[in-house]
């Protein structure tokens, strides 16, 4: 019978070693930028303006806004651009769910529903909903 080498697993090659050396390596730079983000990152909030920014518009979908408030149980609802949309009679109760923090998509209606003029679609059920523009937080003051 012959008998196997096996020296080539007993002794790694050069090529093998360096190998191993440059992923525990980069392995290592790695994990230090990870840490280094985790540190400079700054410490979760309550605070209402820090929960705010984090229901900004977000800028990766089209006309997308986030609900700021819901007011008169499903009647108006105040968007985190200021805006304040009045909502069709029909689709007050679906409305009245939204919490602040959901996200909206605001189109303009291709079918009118009397003087409701634009859609708002709910991101989380797909719902649409007939509005009609009513004005802006800053005109309201």
């Amino acid at each position: 019978m012959r008998e196997h080498d096996n020296t080539t697993l007993i002794f790694p090659s050069a090529r093998n070693l360096a190998l191993v050396a440059a992923l525990l390596l980069s392995s290592a730079a790695f994990s230090q930028r990870a840490t280094a983000q985790d540190a400079a990152a700054p410490p979760p909030s309550d605070s209402v303006a820090d929960s705010a920014r984090a229901y900004a518009a977000p800028s990766s979908v089209w006309n997308a806004q986030r609900v700021r408030r819901v007011i008169k149980d499903g009647t108006e609802v105040v968007l985190t651009d200021g805006t304040i949309w009045e909502v069709y009679l029909p689709d007050r109760p679906a409305v009245n769910t939204w919490k602040p923090g959901d996200l909206l998509i605001v189109r303009e209606a291709a079918v009118m529903q009397g003087e409701y003029d634009y859609t708002i679609k709910d991101g989380r059920t797909r719902k649409l909903v007939w509005v009609r523009l009513v004005g802006d937080v800053s005109s309201r003051s």
